[in-house]
């Protein structure tokens, strides 16, 4: 996120000020110099006017980073909204909110894949997981659809995302149908199970589903995409344990 922020620019540093003082504002016991002082960690030695320092960006750049730093870690929702220049939304923040406004949570499950199933896996032996799985057990995803399209996978851990590929080699997406779709799958149509060996957490799981298969995976070029073209946004969530 650097870019936004200049710790050297005058104007920049000047923006912080605004979100200082509202927070003073929240809290009777503090001013924005306090505040300062909450966000570099210790008391800061100050001549006689430092309030009209801080509001016209007169502060040390180290300053200046630390306290965008912790804006950013603390009170971010805040500072977004009084200086969204120096506080932008990132595409991960973005996305979070565009799943939180339109994803569906009642189509969508992960199924867990018994070890013992011979070749011909028989999917009634696929059982829903709750909410939590355990790490390496094997999983698959069951989806059912009102119709048939393409769909990609997405894994969120910790504010990151990444795309796990459906299709029988290796591309992002994968046919289904309408009704009850189990993914991913091999060319032969057997279940090809995931399983998550290294996260243990709240893990989310989204596909996105839509007439055509070229629905990007980068999250950007997703945002833009999903905002300009009809498709639907399924999502889960389980905690991974140990």
């Amino acid at each position: 996120m650097g870019m936004s922020f200049d710790p050297k620019n005058k104007a920049d540093k000047a923006k912080l000020y605004p979100v200082l003082k509202a927070l003073a504002d929240l809290d009777p016991r503090k001013t924005p110099e306090l505040i300062m002082d909450d966000a570099v960690g210790y008391p800061v030695a100050r001549g006689q006017d430092y309030a009209r320092n801080m509001r016209r960006g007169e502060i040390a750049a180290t300053y200046a980073t630390l306290i965008h730093q912790w804006l950013t870690e603390n009170h971010f929702e805040l500072a977004h909204r009084l200086a969204a220049e120096i506080f932008p939304e990132t595409p991960e923040q973005r996305w979070q909110t565009i799943l939180d406004e339109s994803a569906r949570t009642d189509s969508f499950k992960l199924v867990q894949v018994p070890l013992v199933m011979g070749i011909l896996e028989r999917e009634s032996q696929l059982k829903p997981v709750d909410t939590t799985i355990r790490l390496g057990e094997r999983f698959c995803f069951e989806l059912e659809s009102e119709e048939e399209g393409f769909v990609i996978a997405l894994q969120g851990v910790r504010g990151q995302w990444h795309n796990i590929p459906l299709g029988p080699n290796g591309e992002a997406s994968a046919l289904i149908r309408g009704g009850v779709n189990h993914l991913p799958r091999l060319s032969g149509g057997q279940l090809d199970p995931l399983a998550e060996n290294h996260d243990e957490g709240l893990h989310e799981f989204v596909l996105v589903v839509a007439p055509a298969g070229d629905i990007p995976v980068d999250m950007k070029g997703l945002i833009a995409w999903v905002a300009g073209n009809r498709c639907e946004l399924h999502r889960t969530r389980v905690q991974v344990l140990k």
